[in-house]
């Protein structure tokens, strides 16, 4: 029995432990998810920020224009005087006279720009001369919705004016709060109320360009350094992402967890079941002999029988210890109890596969046997009857035992009957010197 047992509470073991480490393994990627989040809060500006260079030296081989009032009409005059400076002289002739450098962020006049719709800022070291107070910055975005290539005013004008700082080198910040939609585009266009916010997913230019007002005389600018800083996200997105990673891992756990509760519940069903097997089976066995007791043969002869259809041949062998009372008293009860344990041993080896043994109270025992005629029962009880002597108890002179045999052939048989049939041959057998095999009905010799 300890040998059965042991290898079933090490599986169990080994069961919990892995269960234990798997339950750890989880929980431990839930801590690392939760230093990682931690990381990627405090660390999301260098993680998803983007930053985009434009140098006098970058810009060499990029398509830029300068350009000046005199395309509508007026008469002031621009000139380059490096790859992102210029000097223009502004002249009266136009309401609003300027002049401006345009960059091309596509890199050809084309409709591809850059999506900045995540920009964080954007950024300009620039040195001006002149005797203006402010100049403009233009973000031009192009969308086929109402942009063309052959209208260079048809991209939208993201405008932005600051304050300058004649003679001295200026740096100044922008950020995406401070654009708005330039009203002369607005009213130029006439385009439904959802054009007229600020839009940065294809920024095909910018533009930089004398300020309102500007007094007319000459104007010069040397921009030293463009730096745009975007993000792959926006902070939405990115929160919006930390949280759906959470939600997942949450579900995930949630289904974890619950499948570790059904297996759980699977299991202690399992152990429950099993425990009330071996309790059925235990209240089935005679506790000193280990085979059926009267209870467990009485079950099992029902489920015998009732599995049959009509009349079959059925033998019941009803044996008794010889004297057995005498051996209790001479040895002792101990050694009473170990040679009823031999005897169902004896009996156990001695029977076909199919047949059922039994103690069936005190010092008897009993073999019920189906599909066996008189012969063969006979047979069967015989060779009890002979190991039962032969065996080796440890005891002078031996065991020996009575045995009746009773066999029949009928329908739904009654055990009662059969076995009190059986206790007939055996009392037979008792009376005509024991340490034989009586058969119901037929007188059988003693076996020399």
């Amino acid at each position: 029995m300890r040998r059965e047992t042991v290898p079933e509470e090490t599986a169990g073991f080994a069961r919990r432990s892995l269960r234990l480490m798997a339950g750890a393994r989880f929980e431990m990627a839930l801590l690392c998810l939760l230093l990682l989040t931690a990381g990627a809060v405090i660390w999301q500006k260098p993680l998803l920020e983007r930053t985009i260079h434009y140098t006098p030296p970058g810009v060499a081989s990029a398509t830029r224009t300068l350009f000046a009032d005199n395309d509508n009409g007026g008469k002031s005059t621009v000139w380059s005087t490096g790859n992102m400076s210029w000097a223009c002289d502004l002249r009266a002739g136009n309401a609003y006279p300027y002049c401006g450098y345009e960059l091309f962020t596509d890199g050809n006049k084309g409709t591809h720009g850059l999506n900045l719709s995540n920009m964080r800022s954007f950024a300009m070291t620039l040195m001006y001369k002149g005797s203006a107070t402010s100049f403009r910055v233009h973000l031009k975005n192009f969308d086929p919705r109402y942009s063309t290539m052959a209208d260079i005013e048809s991209p939208k004008f993201l405008r932005v004016e600051a304050d300058t700082t004649p003679g001295k080198l200026q740096h100044i910040e922008f950020v995406p709060t401070d654009f708005g939609v330039a009203d002369w585009w607005l009213r130029k266009r006439k385009l439904p109320p959802e054009f007229g916010r600020p839009q940065f997913d294809n920024i095909t230019s910018f533009n930089i360009e004398t300020g309102s007002e500007a007094p007319l005389g000459p104007h010069s600018f040397e921009i030293r350094d463009v730096t745009i800083k975007t993000a792959i996200l926006s902070d939405a997105q990115w929160y919006s992402l930390l949280l759906g990673i959470w939600i997942v891992m949450i579900v995930i756990y949630l289904g974890y967890r619950v499948g570790n509760l059904r297996r759980a519940q699977a299991e202690r069903l399992a152990l429950e079941a099993m425990a009330l097997r071996e309790a059925q089976e235990a209240a089935r066995r005679d506790h000193l002999t280990g085979i059926f007791n009267r209870r467990g043969l009485m079950e099992r002869f029902n489920e015998l029988a009732g599995h049959r259809r009509g009349a079959f041949s059925l033998a019941v062998i009803l044996l008794d210890l010889d004297h057995f009372k005498a051996l209790n008293d001479t040895h002792g009860h101990d050694q009473g109890d170990r040679v009823l344990s031999a005897v169902a041993q004896v009996i156990n080896g001695n029977v076909r596969s199919g047949d059922l043994a039994a103690r069936w109270g005190g010092e008897e025992f009993i073999v019920v046997c189906a599909d066996v005629d008189r012969r063969a029962a006979q047979k069967i009880a015989e060779k009890i009857r002979e190991r039962v002597e032969a065996f080796d108890f440890g005891i002078p002179g031996g065991v020996t035992a009575s045995l009746g045999v009773n066999w029949s052939n009928m329908a739904e048989p009654d055990l009662t009957q059969l076995v009190a049939q059986a206790d007939i041959a055996l009392y037979a057998a008792k009376a005509e010197g024991r340490n034989r095999v009586k058969l119901r009905g037929v007188a059988t010799p003693k076996a020399a």
